[in-house]
């Protein structure tokens, strides 16, 4: 024997706030109550008291929804990883290259030139030598120098980031 019972007591606000009460989120209130709607149709003897029923319908769904949910991992296994950048990463980035850039700038304009050449242009030490009209010796000297400065000042300033820059 089918169940004869009026369904519109399940739209009733006081349902509604009960099953708020519930779930996590509003959009699973809509579920729970077409769930319980579905449960108490299906049932085979006459419910005497149908909004208490559908109270308990209600809140088992939600139990096993939250169960549900408890039991599903956090993400999956060959989930795809995001390979966007760290915003506090570019930030620290930023910093070491300005940071850099008043360290080079502080330099003898001829040892700043030869670095910048060398390093930052990538040009060949003979060739930089010529340019400049100096010796390849002090092209190197320049270029051991500037990179020693960069490299104290830098463990000075940024002590955390001493990877041997």
């Amino acid at each position: 024997m089918k169940s004869s019972f009026s369904p519109s007591f399940l739209f009733t606000p006081s349902l509604r706030n009960y099953v708020r009460k519930l779930v996590q989120r509003d959009c699973d209130i809509d579920d729970v109550l077409q769930e319980t709607y579905i449960k108490m149709s299906s049932a085979t003897t006459p419910i005497e008291h149908p909004q208490g029923y559908a109270k308990k319908v209600a809140r088992n769904i939600a139990f096993d929804m939250h169960r549900c949910e408890a039991n599903m991992p956090e993400a999956m296994p060959h989930e795809p990883s995001c390979h966007k950048t760290n915003l506090d990463k570019v930030m620290h980035e930023t910093q070491r290259i300005e940071l850099y850039q008043s360290l080079i700038s502080a330099m003898p304009k001829l040892r700043q030139e030869v670095f910048i050449r060398y390093r930052v242009e990538g040009q060949d030490k003979k060739h930089i030598a010529k340019v400049l009209n100096i010796s390849v010796d002090s092209v190197d000297k320049h270029i051991s120098r500037a990179m020693h400065c960069l490299k104290s000042e830098m463990a000075k300033l940024m002590p955390a980031d001493n990877k041997g820059e």
